[in-house]
C-alpha cells in the first residue's frame, strides 16, 4: 500500500510571491500555508511519510514545516539546482522512490478524493499514473495549464503549448522508480529534465497511464488571481475542498465560476 509522498517545493514561484519574504509554499490560502494544506490532505488519505524537496529559501521552509508539529513523518531533500526544470527535484529524491508513491506539486490545492483516485488506480509494478481533468472547458487559466493528449489507457503527448489535447495535468501523480530512472537518464544526458519529458519517455514504453479525477476539486495556485479563487473555494468548501458538484475551474474570463463560488460561500 502506498504510504509515502514526494512533494516538490523547490521553485521560486515568482509570479505569485515576486520578491516577498516568504517562498511560495509558505504563502497562506484561507489562513493556512499552501504546503501545510497539501501535507494535511495527503495525511487524510493515509500518507504517513512525505519527502519535501526544497530549493529556494529551503532552510526557511524546512524550519517552518518542522514547527507545525504534523502527525506524519516529514523528511527533506535540498535541491540546490532549483533554477532548473521540475524534474530535477524528483531526481534529487531518487533514493526515496523505492515503490509506488504519490508525487505532488507544492502549489496545487486539491481535494482528498483526487488522491484517493490515484491510490485506487490499478497499476503495474513499474507503471506510473498521472491524475488528469478531462473537463477541459472548466479548467482555471487554461492558457497556463499543462495539456495532455490521452490515448486509450496511455498518454500520447503532454505540454503547456499543445494545440491538440483532451485533458489537463492536475499536478498529482502516483509514480514508480521507472519515472525517476527516465528523468535521471535525461538529466545526465543534457543537464536538465522536466516531468513532462519523463512522462513522454515512459509513455513510449507503455508505462505511463492516466486517471480521470472526474469531479475532484483542484486548482494550480500560480498567480494572485488563482490564489484569490482558491481562497473563495476554501471558504466555500472547507479545508478538505470536497462537496463541489463539479470542478470549479473555468477557461478565460472566469466570471461564471467565480460567481458560483462566491454564491456557495
Amino acid at each position: 500500500m502506498t504510504k509515502r509522498a514526494i512533494v516538490l517545493a523547490a521553485g521560486r514561484g515568482s509570479r505569485l510571491v515576486s520578491d516577498g519574504p516568504l517562498p511560495k509554499p509558505l504563502v497562506e490560502v484561507g489562513g493556512q500555508p499552501l504546503l501545510s494544506r497539501i501535507l494535511r490532505t495527503l495525511y487524510r488519505e493515509g500518507i504517513r511519510e512525505t519527502v519535501v524537496v526544497t530549493g529556494y529559501k529551503g532552510a526557511l521552509i524546512q524550519h517552518t514545516v518542522r514547527s507545525w508539529g504534523l502527525p506524519m513523518n516529514v523528511q527533506f531533500v535540498q535541491n540546490d539546482d532549483w533554477r532548473l526544470s521540475n524534474g530535477v527535484s524528483l531526481v534529487k529524491a531518487r533514493e526515496w522512490v523505492d515503490g509506488h508513491c504519490i508525487l505532488s506539486m507544492s502549489d496545487h490545492l486539491y481535494a482528498s478524493d483526487l488522491v484517493r483516485t490515484l491510490l485506487d488506480f490499478d497499476v503495474a509494478p513499474q507503471e506510473s499514473v498521472l491524475g488528469v481533468d478531462r473537463k477541459v472547458g472548466e479548467v482555471f487559466d487554461i492558457d497556463d495549464a499543462t495539456k495532455v493528449l490521452c490515448n486509450g489507457r496511455g498518454i500520447l503527448n503532454i505540454g503547456k503549448t499543445l494545440t491538440e489535447y483532451d485533458a489537463i495535468d492536475t499536478g498529482v501523480f502516483r509514480i514508480s522508480s521507472a519515472l525517476v530512472d527516465e528523468l535521471s537518464h535525461i538529466y545526465e544526458t543534457r543537464g536538465d529534465c522536466s516531468l513532462s519529458e519523463g512522462v513522454l519517455s515512459l509513455s513510449k514504453q507503455g508505462m505511463m497511464a492516466y486517471a480521470d479525477v472526474q469531479d475532484a476539486f483542484w486548482v494550480d495556485v500560480d498567480t494572485p488571481v488563482a490564489m484569490h479563487f482558491a481562497e473563495i473555494m476554501v471558504r466555500a468548501l472547507g479545508d478538505d475542498l470536497r462537496g463541489w458538484p463539479k470542478p470549479a475551474y473555468v477557461a478565460g474570463a472566469g466570471a461564471k465560476v467565480f460567481a458560483l463560488a462566491a454564491a456557495a460561500w
